[in-house]
Protein backbone atom coordinates (compact mmCIF):
# COMPACT_ATOMS: atom_id res chain seq x y z
CA UNK A 1 0.00 0.00 0.00
CA UNK A 2 2.64 2.50 1.08
CA UNK A 3 4.78 1.83 -1.99
CA UNK A 4 1.74 2.70 -4.09
CA UNK A 5 1.30 5.93 -2.20
CA UNK A 6 5.02 6.72 -2.54
CA UNK A 7 4.84 6.23 -6.29
CA UNK A 8 2.09 8.80 -6.59
CA UNK A 9 4.26 11.40 -4.88
CA UNK A 10 6.89 11.08 -7.61
CA UNK A 11 4.46 11.93 -10.41
CA UNK A 12 4.99 15.18 -12.32
CA UNK A 13 2.62 18.03 -11.70
CA UNK A 14 -0.44 18.28 -13.90
CA UNK A 15 -1.66 21.87 -13.93
CA UNK A 16 -4.78 20.97 -15.95
CA UNK A 17 -5.86 18.38 -13.40
CA UNK A 18 -5.10 20.60 -10.41
CA UNK A 19 -7.03 23.53 -11.89
CA UNK A 20 -10.07 21.39 -12.67
CA UNK A 21 -9.95 19.75 -9.26
CA UNK A 22 -9.93 23.08 -7.44
CA UNK A 23 -12.66 24.52 -9.67
CA UNK A 24 -15.00 21.58 -9.00
CA UNK A 25 -13.99 20.58 -5.49
CA UNK A 26 -14.34 23.96 -3.77
CA UNK A 27 -18.03 24.53 -4.66
CA UNK A 28 -18.82 20.85 -3.96
CA UNK A 29 -17.06 21.00 -0.59
CA UNK A 30 -18.84 24.25 0.22
CA UNK A 31 -22.20 22.71 -0.67
CA UNK A 32 -21.41 19.68 1.48
CA UNK A 33 -20.40 22.05 4.27
CA UNK A 34 -23.73 23.81 3.93
CA UNK A 35 -25.64 20.52 4.03
CA UNK A 36 -23.61 19.48 7.07
CA UNK A 37 -24.22 22.86 8.66
CA UNK A 38 -27.94 22.25 8.25
CA UNK A 39 -27.73 19.18 10.48
CA UNK A 40 -25.20 20.83 12.81
CA UNK A 41 -27.50 23.78 13.45
CA UNK A 42 -30.48 21.46 13.93
CA UNK A 43 -28.37 19.54 16.45
CA UNK A 44 -27.26 22.74 18.20
CA UNK A 45 -30.77 24.14 18.55
CA UNK A 46 -32.34 20.82 19.51
CA UNK A 47 -29.45 20.17 21.91
CA UNK A 48 -30.61 23.24 23.80
CA UNK A 49 -33.68 21.24 24.79
CA UNK A 50 -31.61 18.54 26.54
CA UNK A 51 -29.82 15.20 25.99
CA UNK A 52 -33.07 13.30 25.39
CA UNK A 53 -34.07 15.60 22.52
CA UNK A 54 -30.63 15.43 20.96
CA UNK A 55 -30.55 11.65 21.25
CA UNK A 56 -34.07 11.43 19.77
CA UNK A 57 -33.29 13.54 16.70
CA UNK A 58 -30.02 11.66 16.26
CA UNK A 59 -31.70 8.25 16.44
CA UNK A 60 -34.56 9.35 14.16
CA UNK A 61 -31.92 10.65 11.81
CA UNK A 62 -30.85 7.06 11.17
CA UNK A 63 -33.99 6.67 9.05
CA UNK A 64 -33.09 9.78 7.10
CA UNK A 65 -29.52 8.52 6.75
CA UNK A 66 -30.76 5.23 5.28
CA UNK A 67 -32.87 7.19 2.81
CA UNK A 68 -29.96 9.44 1.84
CA UNK A 69 -27.84 6.38 1.22
CA UNK A 70 -30.43 5.32 -1.36
CA UNK A 71 -30.32 8.78 -2.95
CA UNK A 72 -26.52 8.77 -3.00
CA UNK A 73 -26.56 5.43 -4.80
CA UNK A 74 -28.96 6.68 -7.47
CA UNK A 75 -27.30 10.08 -7.88
CA UNK A 76 -23.89 8.36 -7.90
CA UNK A 77 -25.00 6.12 -10.77
CA UNK A 78 -26.41 9.07 -12.70
CA UNK A 79 -23.16 10.97 -12.13
CA UNK A 80 -21.13 8.08 -13.59
CA UNK A 81 -23.07 8.10 -16.85
CA UNK A 82 -23.64 11.86 -17.04
CA UNK A 83 -19.90 12.55 -16.58
CA UNK A 84 -18.93 10.06 -19.27
CA UNK A 85 -21.66 11.29 -21.62
CA UNK A 86 -20.43 14.86 -21.10
CA UNK A 87 -16.83 13.77 -21.69
CA UNK A 88 -17.99 12.14 -24.93
CA UNK A 89 -18.38 15.34 -26.98
CA UNK A 90 -20.98 16.79 -24.58
CA UNK A 91 -23.70 14.26 -25.39
CA UNK A 92 -26.74 16.28 -24.23
CA UNK A 93 -29.27 13.58 -25.05
CA UNK A 94 -27.32 11.05 -22.99
CA UNK A 95 -27.14 13.43 -20.02
CA UNK A 96 -30.89 14.00 -20.21
CA UNK A 97 -31.60 10.28 -20.22
CA UNK A 98 -29.30 9.75 -17.23
CA UNK A 99 -31.25 12.44 -15.38
CA UNK A 100 -34.58 10.80 -16.20
CA UNK A 101 -33.34 7.43 -14.99
CA UNK A 102 -32.18 9.00 -11.72
CA UNK A 103 -35.61 10.54 -11.12
CA UNK A 104 -37.36 7.21 -11.68
CA UNK A 105 -35.13 5.29 -9.25
CA UNK A 106 -34.97 8.18 -6.78
CA UNK A 107 -38.76 8.31 -6.70
CA UNK A 108 -38.90 4.65 -5.67
CA UNK A 109 -36.49 5.31 -2.78
CA UNK A 110 -38.55 8.33 -1.66
CA UNK A 111 -41.82 6.35 -1.56
CA UNK A 112 -40.27 3.53 0.48
CA UNK A 113 -38.72 5.72 3.16
CA UNK A 114 -41.60 8.18 3.38
CA UNK A 115 -43.86 5.21 4.12
CA UNK A 116 -41.50 3.95 6.85
CA UNK A 117 -41.04 7.37 8.47
CA UNK A 118 -44.73 8.38 8.36
CA UNK A 119 -46.71 5.17 8.79
CA UNK A 120 -44.30 3.01 10.80
CA UNK A 121 -42.34 5.64 12.73
CA UNK A 122 -43.31 4.30 16.17
CA UNK A 123 -42.07 0.82 15.31
CA UNK A 124 -38.86 2.27 13.85
CA UNK A 125 -38.14 4.24 17.03
CA UNK A 126 -38.79 1.15 19.17
CA UNK A 127 -35.93 -0.52 17.32
CA UNK A 128 -33.63 2.49 17.50
CA UNK A 129 -33.90 3.39 21.18
CA UNK A 130 -34.72 1.62 24.48
CA UNK A 131 -35.71 4.94 26.09
CA UNK A 132 -39.46 5.66 25.97
CA UNK A 133 -39.02 9.44 26.11
CA UNK A 134 -36.47 9.39 23.28
CA UNK A 135 -38.80 7.21 21.18
CA UNK A 136 -41.73 9.60 21.59
CA UNK A 137 -39.70 12.68 20.64
CA UNK A 138 -38.10 10.93 17.68
CA UNK A 139 -41.48 9.76 16.38
CA UNK A 140 -42.78 13.34 16.45
CA UNK A 141 -39.74 14.54 14.53
CA UNK A 142 -40.09 11.83 11.85
CA UNK A 143 -43.79 12.56 11.29
CA UNK A 144 -42.86 16.01 9.95
CA UNK A 145 -39.38 15.74 8.45
CA UNK A 146 -40.45 12.82 6.21
CA UNK A 147 -42.26 15.34 3.96
CA UNK A 148 -38.81 16.55 2.89
CA UNK A 149 -37.91 13.07 1.59
CA UNK A 150 -39.56 13.32 -1.88
CA UNK A 151 -38.26 16.88 -2.22
CA UNK A 152 -34.72 15.75 -1.55
CA UNK A 153 -35.12 12.95 -4.11
CA UNK A 154 -35.61 15.45 -6.93
CA UNK A 155 -33.18 18.13 -5.73
CA UNK A 156 -30.34 15.66 -5.14
CA UNK A 157 -30.70 14.32 -8.70
CA UNK A 158 -30.70 17.84 -10.10
CA UNK A 159 -27.55 18.69 -8.17
CA UNK A 160 -25.78 15.47 -9.18
CA UNK A 161 -26.33 16.03 -12.89
CA UNK A 162 -25.34 19.68 -12.65
CA UNK A 163 -22.06 18.78 -10.94
CA UNK A 164 -21.38 16.05 -13.51
CA UNK A 165 -21.42 18.56 -16.34
CA UNK A 166 -19.24 20.98 -14.40
CA UNK A 167 -21.95 23.31 -13.07
CA UNK A 168 -21.21 23.33 -9.34
CA UNK A 169 -22.27 26.93 -8.75
CA UNK A 170 -26.06 26.57 -8.95
CA UNK A 171 -26.37 23.70 -6.41
CA UNK A 172 -24.06 25.63 -4.08
CA UNK A 173 -26.12 28.83 -4.26
CA UNK A 174 -29.43 27.07 -3.69
CA UNK A 175 -27.93 25.21 -0.72
CA UNK A 176 -26.81 28.53 0.80
CA UNK A 177 -30.37 29.84 0.59
CA UNK A 178 -31.88 26.62 1.97
CA UNK A 179 -29.50 26.48 4.94
CA UNK A 180 -30.02 30.18 5.66
CA UNK A 181 -33.79 29.75 5.82
CA UNK A 182 -33.45 26.69 8.04
CA UNK A 183 -31.12 28.47 10.49
CA UNK A 184 -33.41 31.49 10.77
CA UNK A 185 -36.49 29.36 11.43
CA UNK A 186 -34.63 27.12 13.90
CA UNK A 187 -33.30 30.10 15.85
CA UNK A 188 -36.82 31.54 16.20
CA UNK A 189 -39.06 28.55 16.80
CA UNK A 190 -37.08 25.62 18.25
CA UNK A 191 -36.27 27.21 21.61
CA UNK A 192 -38.63 30.21 21.30
CA UNK A 193 -36.08 33.01 21.04
CA UNK A 194 -37.09 36.69 20.74
CA UNK A 195 -40.60 36.03 22.02
CA UNK A 196 -41.53 33.51 19.30
CA UNK A 197 -43.43 30.35 20.24
CA UNK A 198 -41.34 27.38 21.41
CA UNK A 199 -42.22 24.47 19.11
CA UNK A 200 -39.21 22.26 19.84
CA UNK A 201 -38.43 19.35 17.50
CA UNK A 202 -41.54 20.11 15.43
CA UNK A 203 -39.98 23.43 14.44
CA UNK A 204 -36.64 21.77 13.63
CA UNK A 205 -38.36 19.29 11.32
CA UNK A 206 -40.64 21.88 9.71
CA UNK A 207 -37.71 24.25 9.09
CA UNK A 208 -35.90 21.50 7.22
CA UNK A 209 -38.94 20.83 5.04
CA UNK A 210 -39.50 24.51 4.21
CA UNK A 211 -35.85 25.13 3.34
CA UNK A 212 -35.77 22.03 1.13
CA UNK A 213 -38.89 23.02 -0.80
CA UNK A 214 -37.52 26.48 -1.53
CA UNK A 215 -34.20 24.95 -2.68
CA UNK A 216 -35.99 22.66 -5.15
CA UNK A 217 -38.14 25.48 -6.53
CA UNK A 218 -35.01 27.53 -7.20
CA UNK A 219 -33.22 24.61 -8.87
CA UNK A 220 -36.14 23.93 -11.22
CA UNK A 221 -36.75 27.61 -12.00
CA UNK A 222 -33.15 28.46 -12.82
CA UNK A 223 -32.57 25.23 -14.75
CA UNK A 224 -35.59 25.88 -16.98
CA UNK A 225 -34.59 29.51 -17.49
CA UNK A 226 -31.03 28.58 -18.49
CA UNK A 227 -32.20 25.67 -20.67
CA UNK A 228 -29.79 23.25 -19.04
CA UNK A 229 -29.23 19.94 -20.90
CA UNK A 230 -31.21 17.65 -18.63
CA UNK A 231 -34.69 19.01 -19.11
CA UNK A 232 -37.29 16.28 -18.75
CA UNK A 233 -38.99 14.73 -21.77
CA UNK A 234 -42.20 12.76 -21.30
CA UNK A 235 -41.08 10.06 -23.73
CA UNK A 236 -38.02 9.32 -21.57
CA UNK A 237 -40.33 8.36 -18.71
CA UNK A 238 -42.81 6.43 -20.85
CA UNK A 239 -40.22 4.54 -22.92
CA UNK A 240 -36.81 4.70 -21.20
CA UNK A 241 -33.83 3.48 -23.19
CA UNK A 242 -33.42 -0.22 -22.32
CA UNK A 243 -29.64 -0.38 -22.73
CA UNK A 244 -29.09 2.61 -20.44
CA UNK A 245 -31.66 1.28 -17.96
CA UNK A 246 -29.81 -2.04 -17.71
CA UNK A 247 -26.45 -0.31 -17.22
CA UNK A 248 -28.02 2.04 -14.68
CA UNK A 249 -29.46 -0.87 -12.71
CA UNK A 250 -26.11 -2.68 -12.74
CA UNK A 251 -24.47 0.45 -11.30
CA UNK A 252 -27.23 1.33 -8.83
CA UNK A 253 -27.80 -2.06 -7.21
CA UNK A 254 -24.28 -2.50 -5.75
CA UNK A 255 -24.19 1.15 -4.69
CA UNK A 256 -27.64 1.00 -3.13
CA UNK A 257 -26.88 -2.28 -1.38
CA UNK A 258 -23.57 -0.92 -0.16
CA UNK A 259 -25.02 2.35 1.10
CA UNK A 260 -27.97 0.65 2.81
CA UNK A 261 -25.75 -1.94 4.45
CA UNK A 262 -23.34 0.81 5.48
CA UNK A 263 -26.18 2.85 6.98
CA UNK A 264 -27.51 -0.26 8.71
CA UNK A 265 -24.05 -0.83 10.16
CA UNK A 266 -23.88 2.75 11.46
CA UNK A 267 -27.35 2.22 12.93
CA UNK A 268 -26.01 -0.84 14.78
CA UNK A 269 -23.19 1.37 16.03
CA UNK A 270 -25.78 3.85 17.26
CA UNK A 271 -27.78 1.15 19.05
CA UNK A 272 -24.59 -0.17 20.67
CA UNK A 273 -23.79 3.27 22.08
CA UNK A 274 -27.41 3.76 23.16
CA UNK A 275 -27.00 0.64 25.31
CA UNK A 276 -24.32 2.55 27.28
CA UNK A 277 -26.79 5.24 28.32
CA UNK A 278 -28.38 8.51 27.24
CA UNK A 279 -25.13 10.49 27.46
CA UNK A 280 -23.22 8.00 25.31
CA UNK A 281 -26.03 8.01 22.73
CA UNK A 282 -26.08 11.83 22.63
CA UNK A 283 -22.27 11.88 22.32
CA UNK A 284 -22.25 9.47 19.38
CA UNK A 285 -24.95 11.53 17.62
CA UNK A 286 -22.97 14.71 18.26
CA UNK A 287 -19.80 13.09 16.95
CA UNK A 288 -21.60 11.93 13.79
CA UNK A 289 -22.69 15.50 13.16
CA UNK A 290 -19.17 16.83 13.70
CA UNK A 291 -17.74 13.93 11.73
CA UNK A 292 -19.70 15.06 8.69
CA UNK A 293 -18.02 18.43 9.05
CA UNK A 294 -14.63 16.71 9.17
CA UNK A 295 -15.43 14.84 5.95
CA UNK A 296 -16.50 17.89 3.94
CA UNK A 297 -13.16 18.44 2.23
CA UNK A 298 -12.72 14.81 1.26
CA UNK A 299 -16.26 14.47 -0.08
CA UNK A 300 -15.68 17.51 -2.29
CA UNK A 301 -12.30 16.30 -3.56
CA UNK A 302 -13.50 12.71 -4.12
CA UNK A 303 -16.59 13.88 -5.99
CA UNK A 304 -14.65 16.36 -8.12
CA UNK A 305 -11.90 13.84 -8.84
CA UNK A 306 -14.47 11.23 -9.86
CA UNK A 307 -16.10 13.67 -12.29
CA UNK A 308 -12.77 14.62 -13.89
CA UNK A 309 -11.70 10.99 -14.23
CA UNK A 310 -15.16 10.15 -15.62
CA UNK A 311 -14.77 12.85 -18.27
CA UNK A 312 -11.42 11.50 -19.53
CA UNK A 313 -12.74 7.92 -19.42
CA UNK A 314 -15.69 9.03 -21.55
CA UNK A 315 -13.21 10.55 -23.99
CA UNK A 316 -11.34 7.23 -24.14
CA UNK A 317 -8.15 8.53 -22.44
CA UNK A 318 -7.52 5.52 -20.19
CA UNK A 319 -3.86 6.22 -19.37
CA UNK A 320 -4.70 9.78 -18.44
CA UNK A 321 -7.44 8.52 -16.12
CA UNK A 322 -4.95 6.23 -14.35
CA UNK A 323 -2.51 9.12 -13.90
CA UNK A 324 -5.26 11.36 -12.53
CA UNK A 325 -6.30 8.66 -10.05
CA UNK A 326 -2.74 8.35 -8.72
CA UNK A 327 -2.38 12.10 -8.39
CA UNK A 328 -5.74 12.32 -6.60
CA UNK A 329 -4.63 9.75 -4.03
CA UNK A 330 -1.45 11.70 -3.43
CA UNK A 331 -3.39 14.89 -2.74
CA UNK A 332 -5.87 13.38 -0.27
CA UNK A 333 -3.19 11.37 1.56
CA UNK A 334 -1.07 14.45 2.21
CA UNK A 335 -4.14 16.53 3.12
CA UNK A 336 -5.26 13.86 5.57
CA UNK A 337 -1.86 13.87 7.29
CA UNK A 338 -2.03 17.67 7.63
CA UNK A 339 -5.50 17.54 9.16
CA UNK A 340 -4.55 15.04 11.87
CA UNK A 341 -2.83 17.58 14.19
CA UNK A 342 -5.40 20.25 13.34
CA UNK A 343 -8.36 18.20 14.55
CA UNK A 344 -6.29 16.93 17.47
CA UNK A 345 -5.83 20.49 18.70
CA UNK A 346 -9.34 21.69 17.89
CA UNK A 347 -11.39 18.96 19.57
CA UNK A 348 -12.13 21.15 22.61
CA UNK A 349 -13.29 23.96 20.33
CA UNK A 350 -15.51 21.69 18.23
CA UNK A 351 -17.78 20.86 21.18
CA UNK A 352 -18.37 24.52 22.11
CA UNK A 353 -21.53 24.81 19.97
CA UNK A 354 -23.16 22.23 22.28
CA UNK A 355 -23.15 23.94 25.71
CA UNK A 356 -26.37 22.27 26.82
CA UNK A 357 -25.00 18.75 26.56
CA UNK A 358 -24.26 17.09 29.86
CA UNK A 359 -20.65 17.07 31.05
CA UNK A 360 -20.58 13.31 30.52
CA UNK A 361 -21.79 13.60 26.91
CA UNK A 362 -19.23 16.33 26.16
CA UNK A 363 -16.44 14.20 27.63
CA UNK A 364 -17.46 11.23 25.46
CA UNK A 365 -17.60 13.41 22.35
CA UNK A 366 -14.06 14.66 22.98
CA UNK A 367 -12.85 11.08 23.33
CA UNK A 368 -14.34 10.19 19.95
CA UNK A 369 -12.81 13.25 18.26
CA UNK A 370 -9.41 12.45 19.78
CA UNK A 371 -9.34 8.96 18.33
CA UNK A 372 -10.69 10.04 14.96
CA UNK A 373 -7.98 12.69 14.59
CA UNK A 374 -5.38 9.91 14.39
CA UNK A 375 -7.05 8.08 11.49
CA UNK A 376 -8.51 10.90 9.41
CA UNK A 377 -5.81 10.27 6.79
CA UNK A 378 -7.31 6.80 6.30
CA UNK A 379 -10.82 8.20 5.95
CA UNK A 380 -9.55 10.62 3.30
CA UNK A 381 -8.14 7.77 1.20
CA UNK A 382 -11.28 5.67 1.66
CA UNK A 383 -13.61 8.45 0.56
CA UNK A 384 -11.52 8.99 -2.55
CA UNK A 385 -11.27 5.32 -3.47
CA UNK A 386 -14.90 4.36 -2.88
CA UNK A 387 -16.72 7.52 -3.95
CA UNK A 388 -14.34 8.89 -6.55
CA UNK A 389 -11.94 6.59 -8.39
CA UNK A 390 -13.74 3.25 -8.40
CA UNK A 391 -17.13 4.79 -9.17
CA UNK A 392 -15.78 6.88 -12.06
CA UNK A 393 -15.39 3.74 -14.16
CA UNK A 394 -18.55 2.09 -12.93
CA UNK A 395 -16.82 -0.40 -10.60
CA UNK A 396 -19.51 -0.04 -7.99
CA UNK A 397 -19.54 -3.70 -7.00
CA UNK A 398 -15.88 -3.70 -5.95
CA UNK A 399 -16.34 -0.48 -3.99
CA UNK A 400 -19.42 -1.91 -2.29
CA UNK A 401 -17.66 -5.14 -1.35
CA UNK A 402 -14.77 -3.29 0.28
CA UNK A 403 -16.83 -0.63 2.05
CA UNK A 404 -19.48 -2.97 3.42
CA UNK A 405 -17.19 -5.94 3.94
CA UNK A 406 -14.84 -4.12 6.30
CA UNK A 407 -17.77 -2.57 8.17
CA UNK A 408 -19.66 -5.81 8.81
CA UNK A 409 -16.70 -8.16 9.15
CA UNK A 410 -14.65 -5.95 11.46
CA UNK A 411 -16.40 -2.82 12.74
CA UNK A 412 -19.90 -4.07 13.58
CA UNK A 413 -19.04 -7.35 15.37
CA UNK A 414 -16.32 -5.74 17.48
CA UNK A 415 -18.51 -2.76 18.42
CA UNK A 416 -21.50 -4.94 19.35
CA UNK A 417 -19.37 -7.19 21.53
CA UNK A 418 -17.62 -4.24 23.18
CA UNK A 419 -20.78 -2.20 23.79
CA UNK A 420 -23.80 -4.48 24.10
CA UNK A 421 -22.11 -7.65 25.41
CA UNK A 422 -19.16 -6.48 27.52
CA UNK A 423 -20.37 -2.95 28.33
CA UNK A 424 -16.89 -1.48 27.97
CA UNK A 425 -16.21 2.26 28.46
CA UNK A 426 -17.23 4.63 25.68
CA UNK A 427 -13.75 5.19 24.27
CA UNK A 428 -13.02 1.48 24.01
CA UNK A 429 -16.29 0.86 22.16
CA UNK A 430 -15.56 3.75 19.80
CA UNK A 431 -12.07 2.41 19.13
CA UNK A 432 -13.67 -0.70 17.65
CA UNK A 433 -15.44 1.44 15.03
CA UNK A 434 -12.08 2.91 13.97
CA UNK A 435 -10.49 -0.40 13.06
CA UNK A 436 -12.61 -0.78 9.92
CA UNK A 437 -11.07 2.38 8.40
CA UNK A 438 -7.53 1.00 8.59
CA UNK A 439 -8.53 -2.32 7.01
CA UNK A 440 -10.53 -0.53 4.32
CA UNK A 441 -7.54 1.63 3.39
CA UNK A 442 -5.27 -1.34 2.73
CA UNK A 443 -7.81 -3.27 0.67
CA UNK A 444 -9.00 -0.16 -1.21
CA UNK A 445 -5.50 0.85 -2.34
CA UNK A 446 -4.82 -2.64 -3.65
CA UNK A 447 -8.11 -2.60 -5.57
CA UNK A 448 -7.47 0.77 -7.20
CA UNK A 449 -3.98 -0.31 -8.29
CA UNK A 450 -5.46 -3.19 -10.30
CA UNK A 451 -7.03 -0.57 -12.66
CA UNK A 452 -10.07 -2.73 -13.41
CA UNK A 453 -12.16 0.44 -13.02
CA UNK A 454 -10.34 2.23 -15.88
CA UNK A 455 -12.87 1.64 -18.67
CA UNK A 456 -15.33 3.50 -20.89
CA UNK A 457 -19.05 2.83 -20.32
CA UNK A 458 -20.77 4.95 -22.99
Amino acid sequence: MFSSLRSTMLMPRDKEFSAKLIKLALPMALQQLLMTSLFIFDTIFVGGLGDAYLAAVGQAGNITMLMWCGYYAVSGASAIFAAQYWGKSKDIVGVRKAFTASLLFGGIVAVVFFSIAFFFRDYAMMILSPNENVRAIGSTYLSIVCFAYPVWAVSSMFASILRSIGNTRLPMITSVISVGINIILDSLFVTGNFGFPRWGVRAAAASTVIGSVIELILLITVSRKQRLPFSMHRRDFVKPEKALARQFVRAVIPMAAKDQLWAAGVTVYSISFASLGEAASAAFCTYNTLGEFMNVFFIGVAGAGGIIIGHVLGAGEIDKAKAYASRLLRIVFLAGLLLCPIFLLLRDVMVLPFPNLSDEAISYTKEALLMMSFIIWAKSINFTNMNGILRSGGETLGAAAIDVGMLWLIGVPLTVVAGMVLGLPFWQVFAMTCLEEIAKTVVGILRVRKYTWAKTLV
